[in-house]
C-alpha cells in the first residue's frame, strides 16, 4: 500500500506542501478555512500527521475556571503536560468551552482533564479521547483514567480507626448530590468502611457545603463547632482548595489540632506541608495517573485492546495533624 505523503494531500486540499507542513505545526498565519481543508484531506487520506520535528500532537482540554489555575486542576494540567513532554511529544491546550467552535488541529488524540460531558467529546473529536477522573460509558473512541479515592477515603478512615477514633466526620464543598455522582467514589468510600468498623448509620457524619469555595466563616465554624460538641474527634476534609478556610475556622474556634481533634486533609501541594501542624493528606498520584493516561492513549492509538477504565491508587501522607483519642 502507498504510503500517503504531504504532496498527496496538498494536491487533495488544493494547496501547496509547505501549506500542509505550516498546518502541522499549527502556524497561527494559515487561515481556519485552509487549515481545516488540509485536515480533512489529512484525514480522508489517512495521512500521518506529524508536526516537523517528528513528534504527535496530544490535545489537552481544560478550562478557563479560576480553580484551574491552583489545586487539584493545576497540578494535573502540569503532570500530564510533563509526562507528554517526557516522551517526546507535543501539547496542545485546548479549553472546554471553546471546543464547539475550536480546531484542534492535527492533534493525534485528546487527554481531557475537566470532565467534560462524553457527548461533547464524541461530538467534537474524531481521534482517541482518554478522560481523566470521570468514568467513561464504553464509547468507542473513549477511555477513562481515575484516581481511585474510594480506596484513599478507606486507608484514611482506617488510619483514624487505628488511633481510636469513632466519630468521623466526612466534609465536602461540593455538595451531597455531587459527591454521590462522583466517579472518584470517596463519599461511598467512607460510607464503606465505617460500614465495616460496625458504625451505624454512617451517613449522618458527612458535612456537605454546597456553596463550595463561597461557602461563609460563619457557616463553616458553625457547623464544626456543632460536630465537635456532638463528639466529633476526627474529621476528613476532600476539597484541597477548602483547607484553608477549614484551618481558618478551626484556629477561629480555637480548637487544636491534633490536641483536640484530628484533621486529615486533600493534599494542597506546596501548601498542606507547610501548614500548622503540618497536615496528613490523602494525595493524587498526579505522576502515575498521567502516565497511565498517556499510557492508554498510546494503546488505542496502536490499535491494541484498551481497557475502558483504569484507576490508580491514591496515597496516604502521614504527618502533624493526626493524633490519638484522648482518655478521659
Amino acid at each position: 500500500m502507498k504510503v500517503v505523503n504531504s504532496r498527496d494531500v496538498a494536491q487533495y486540499a488544493g494547496c501547496s506542501q509547505s501549506t500542509v507542513s505550516r498546518v502541522m505545526n499549527s502556524d497561527p498565519r494559515i487561515s481556519r478555512t485552509t487549515r481545516a481543508r488540509v485536515l480533512e484531506a489529512a484525514r480522508a487520506l489517512g495521512y500521518d500527521m506529524k508536526r516537523s520535528s517528528g513528534c504527535w500532537n496530544i490535545g489537552v482540554v481544560t478550562g478557563f475556571d479560576p480553580e484551574c489555575a491552583s489545586g487539584y486542576y493545576a497540578s494535573m494540567l502540569a503532570a500530564v503536560c510533563r509526562e507528554i513532554k517526557r516522551r517526546g511529544l507535543h501539547v496542545e491546550l485546548l479549553f472546554q468551552d471553546e471546543l464547539g467552535n475550536c480546531d484542534y488541529g492535527c492533534c493525534r488524540g485528546i487527554i481531557d482533564l475537566y470532565q467534560t460531558p462524553q457527548q461533547l467529546l464524541c461530538d467534537t473529536f474524531t481521534v482517541p479521547v482518554v478522560t481523566v477522573n470521570n468514568h467513561c460509558r464504553k464509547l468507542d473512541n473513549i477511555r477513562s483514567v481515575v484516581s481511585d479515592s474510594k480506596a484513599g477515603m478507606k486507608l484514611a478512615v482506617q488510619y483514624l480507626l487505628s488511633l481510636g477514633h469513632r466519630d468521623i466526620r466526612f466534609i465536602s464543598a461540593e455538595g451531597k448530590s455531587s459527591e454521590e455522582m462522583k466517579p472518584t467514589r470517596r463519599w461511598q468510600g467512607f460510607l464503606e468502611a465505617m460500614n465495616d468498623a460496625g458504625v451505624k448509620e454512617p451517613e449522618r457524619y458527612g458535612i456537605f457545603f454546597s456553596e463550595g469555595k463561597h461557602t461563609s466563616q460563619e457557616l463553616i465554624k458553625t457547623a464544626l463547632a456543632q460536630a465537635v460538641s456532638q463528639g466529633c474527634t476526627a474529621f476528613i476534609t476532600v476539597n484541597a482548595l477548602h483547607t484553608p478556610k477549614i484551618s481558618s475556622a478551626f484556629h477561629a474556634l480555637q480548637i487544636k489540632i491534633p490536641e483536640e481533634v484530628s484533621l486529615i486533609d486533600w493534599e494542597y501541594e506546596g501548601v498542606s506541608e507547610y501548614l500548622e501542624p503540618p497536615r496528613t493528606a490523602i494525595a493524587v498520584d498526579y505522576p502515575r495517573v498521567a502516565a497511565e493516561a498517556v499510557d492508554l492513549l498510546t494503546e488505542i492509538l496502536e490499535k491494541k485492546n484498551a481497557v475502558f477504565n483504569r484507576t490508580v491508587p491514591p496515597k496516604l501522607i502521614v504527618r502533624k495533624s493526626c493524633a490519638a483519642v484522648r482518655q478521659e
